[in-house]
């Protein structure tokens, strides 16, 4: 046990959605185009509300991490877990059929802030095993270097039913990667 609580794993996990292109934010793309997506997004995000506050979020988190000495290139993060994606009501898996593994050695600390439990949404660290949809207005910001504290803190992978929500904030790398891995 006191392994997994020392433990990084050394891969980011981006999912997405079969017919979509992987490492998109929302929040890039026309208006008309993001609402028409959350429209057929209802369960969760098609309330009306998603999109502004989605922006509004992404501006803060851009500028905590920025705080903590980060030096985003992007406007708007490219979402990751590191890892894999836990069980329960929090599993990636059953919402997304795609997924692509990054090594996390390619993403330099100044591009690469980390959330947990969650960027957005508040998820009470006791009740890890059920959903809530409250808004979260004052997330922490995590750099690379305090992943190993965080997981042992919050004993990430002991519990595992929730995962350490990564923004990548700079396309170069991914880019980078996925060239080198096609020739």
């Amino acid at each position: 046990m006191d392994n997994l609580l020392n433990t990084v794993p050394n891969y980011l996990t981006h999912f997405y959605r079969k017919g979509e292109k992987p490492f998109q934010n929302i929040c890039d793309l026309d208006i008309q185009v993001a609402e028409k997506i959350l429209k057929n997004d209802i369960e969760w995000r098609g309330d009306g509300t998603y999109l502004s506050a989605r922006k509004q979020h992404e501006e803060l988190l851009r500028s905590l991490f920025i705080k903590i000495g980060g030096k985003p290139i992007r406007k708007n993060p490219i979402y990751m877990i590191l890892g894999d994606s836990p069980t329960g009501p929090h599993n990636l898996n059953t919402d997304y059929e795609v997924k692509v593994k990054l090594p996390l050695e390619i993403f330099k600390s100044d591009i690469i802030s980390f959330t947990y439990p969650d960027s957005m949404y508040k998820i009470s660290l006791s009740e890890l095993d059920k959903l809530y949809l409250e808004r979260n207005n004052s997330p922490r910001i995590y750099r690379l270097e305090e992943l190993k504290d965080v997981i042992k803190k919050f004993e990430v992978y002991i519990h595992n039913n929730h995962y350490i929500e990564a923004q990548i904030w700079d396309d170069k790398p991914i880019k980078e990667f996925i060239m080198g891995k096609s020739l």
